[in-house]
């Protein structure tokens, strides 16, 4: 029988596994949700018939990338298994670098307004995504 020190041990590697693995799990998702949330609301609006181009199109597309982020917050800090707060801060460090790169590439490609909008939704999109996971679900983080 091994002494009780060893099982101790073999517990909390494997409880720190299961967190890191979380952890990558929840970041995962949140990767893939965003451009499949993008996905589907460029769908939803080939099937409406909206047209393409044009502010009110622009103004659409920009719904959907408020809820793609949001969605992406959502997995992120509710997947997570510790440090719910941290993990959200991660993914809007993330989000906030991705969002600055794209801002500075698609600067002459769309209106000021839509670029400007995208990333300066970015911060309301992970808090809203964190208080829907944290202070909204059953998180055990408060």
């Amino acid at each position: 029988m091994a002494p009780p020190f060893m099982i101790e041990g073999l517990r909390v590697g494997r409880r720190r596994f299961s967190v890191v693995l979380r952890s990558v799990l929840a970041l995962a998702l949140a990767v893939v949700a965003v451009p499949l949330v993008n996905l589907a609301g460029g769908e939803l609006a080939s099937r409406l018939g909206l047209p393409r181009g044009g502010d009110a199109r622009l103004a659409y597309d920009l719904v959907w990338v408020f809820l793609a982020g949001l969605v992406g917050s959502v997995l992120m800090v509710g997947v997570a298994a510790v440090a719910k707060t941290a993990h959200a801060w991660a993914l809007f460090a993330l989000y906030l670098a991705l969002d600055l790169y794209v801002t500075v590439m698609a600067w002459d490609d769309f209106p000021r307004w839509f670029t400007l909008a995208c990333l300066l939704t970015l911060p309301a999109q992970v808090w809203l995504g964190w208080w829907l996971a944290v202070k909204r679900g059953t998180s055990g983080e408060k």
